[in-house]
């Protein structure tokens, strides 16, 4: 991944919850509300669940076809952070991230 923009910081998350037939429920992110954007998931990637300690925390990598996210659930806390974005297109979320500007004569 290139550009990987850490980013840790708590988000607004809506997902769909799934029950496979006897099986728990299962939780995929469907949209995010972060710094005053909506991002759209169009794929999921690697989905897995981890230990923080005594937390159990889900793991999830996302993509809107321009940039990949790494997002945290909190089953404990039922909370969503958002870990780092990669890939960015629509550019920096902060100034001090931009690439320097350069112009190229042909």
């Amino acid at each position: 991944m290139e550009n990987l923009t850490e980013i840790n910081k708590d988000v607004s998350i809506v997902a769909y919850y799934f029950r496979q037939g006897t099986k728990r429920l299962r939780c995929f992110p469907k949209r995010m509300e972060y710094d005053g954007k909506s991002v759209v998931f169009t794929e999921q990637g690697l989905r897995h669940p981890t230990r923080k300690g005594q937390r159990m925390i889900h793991v999830f990598d996302m993509t809107d076809g321009n940039a990949d996210y790494r997002l945290e659930f909190d089953a404990e806390q039922l909370t969503w952070k958002l870990v780092y974005i990669a890939d960015q297109s629509y550019g920096p979320l902060e100034p001090q991230y931009a690439a320097p500007k350069t112009s190229a004569a042909y």
